[in-house]
C-alpha cells in the first residue's frame, strides 16, 4: 500500500479488509520493535560487562 486510498469510496467491506490489513502490520511491526528493543538491550549489557572488566 503506496498510498491511503480515499476512504469515502471504499464500502464497508473494504474498509474492513483495511483495517485488518493495518492491524495485521501493526502487530507485525510491534514484534519487531520488541525484538530490537531486547537486542540493543543486551547489547548495552554486554557492552556494561565488558566495560566493568577494564578497570
Amino acid at each position: 500500500m503506496q498510498e491511503l486510498p480515499d476512504l469515502s469510496e471504499l464500502s464497508h467491506s473494504e474498509k474492513d479488509e483495511l483495517i485488518r490489513l493495518l492491524w495485521s502490520m501493526l502487530q507485525s511491526q510491534s514484534k519487531q520493535i520488541a525484538a530490537l528493543q531486547a537486542q540493543v538491550a543486551d547489547l548495552q549489557s554486554r557492552r556494561n560487562k565488558k566495560g566493568s572488566l577494564e578497570i
